[in-house]
């Protein structure tokens, strides 16, 4: 179990670096938990890194339940940009990133289409026609700056095989 409350900031980023070589990502809630409120820019970086270069599957649940958790609001624009950064699959959660593409403010929207934007896996017809259907509904109500990434994000996905 990594401990990040220690007060050596080398002795943390040493663990993180274990953590790392390991591949381990029983640790996760406790990471997610201080990067609400880093104490150490270097670890914060660390843990990013970290998270930036997991590749066990089993991952994306908890991240996708974060990015969706009030908790983790804070830090829910740096978890999206896991979600492109990782070689980790988030095709299953199109309607997650869609629906933050239409809501959430600029920079979490950004992030939400990158997202899109990388996914290179087949779409579930189903999905695909309801976020197709989400994304031309939004289109009408959206201001200018977001109508030009809501049609980019339909043209992915439309073009994207089954």
């Amino acid at each position: 179990m990594i401990n990040l409350s220690l007060k050596d900031e080398t002795l943390v980023l040493k663990s993180i670096e274990n953590l790392r070589a390991k591949g381990n990502i029983k640790d996760l809630d406790a990471i997610l938990d201080y990067l609400i409120n880093p104490s150490h820019p270097e670890v914060e970086k660390a843990l990013y890194n970290f998270l930036f270069d997991i590749k066990v599957s089993k991952a994306v649940e908890p991240i996708v339940a974060a990015i969706q958790n009030e908790k983790y609001q804070a830090i829910q624009k740096n978890l999206i940009e896991v979600c492109w950064q990782s070689n980790l699959k988030f095709t299953k959660h199109l309607g997650l990133f869609v629906d933050l593409l239409i809501e959430s403010d600029f920079e979490v929207a950004f992030e939400a289409l990158t997202v899109i934007e990388n996914m290179d896996e087949f779409f579930e017809p189903e999905s695909k026609e309801l976020e197709m259907a989400k994304l031309k509904n939004a289109i009408s109500n959206a201001n200018e700056d977001r109508k030009g990434w809501l049609h980019e994000a339909f043209h992915i996905i439309e073009q994207t095989a089954e």
